[in-house]
């Protein structure tokens, strides 16, 4: 079953426990937001901007650029439950594409990644601390789960790339 505005009002302390604004939440989803950090591909290596002291806090996603940024928010997913992220369509259509790799399983709690690309050929789309950028699905779960997620992404509190 998914949340509803209702329930997710009720209980938006629960699933955000940071920066929770009620002024993000949908019929059935809460908008969220680029947070305060973004990874760029360096060569081989990763580099790390800080969004609000970067170029009046805007960096210009390049065509074809791939880049990790934090969500502002920080999640928390009480067992019985699991939120899922979509890109908001207004994006989408902006030329920004997220991958489709972003789960939240029961117990999980941190700073979300996402993983954002320029699909557009020919323009640049910019990046900025509050966008709103995409939007959590709640779903409750038949039962709480046996074994809540304890794994390497646990308690993240930036912006991380993968750890193998």
């Amino acid at each position: 079953m998914i949340l509803s505005d209702g329930t997710l009002r009720r209980m938006l302390h629960q699933f955000i426990t940071e920066d929770a604004d009620s002024t993000l939440i949908n019929p059935a989803s809460i908008d969220i937001r680029i947070g305060r950090r973004l990874l760029y591909e360096d060569g081989d290596a990763w580099t790390q901007i800080e969004l609000v002291k970067y170029r009046e806090g805007c960096y210009q996603l390049q065509p074809g650029e791939f880049v990790l940024v934090e969500t502002l928010e920080r999640l928390t997913v009480p067992n019985g439950y699991a939120i899922e992220l979509k890109l908001k369509s207004s994006r989408a259509r902006e030329g920004y594409n997220h991958s489709m790799a972003f789960w939240f399983d029961p117990g999980w709690d941190g700073i979300g990644t996402m993983e954002i690309h320029n699909v557009s050929r020919i323009r640049t789309l910019p990046l900025f601390t509050g966008l709103r950028f995409a939007q959590i699905i709640i779903h409750q779960l038949d039962a709480p789960a046996v074994t809540p997620y304890q794994g390497r992404y646990h308690n993240a509190m930036r912006v991380e790339a993968s750890k193998g």
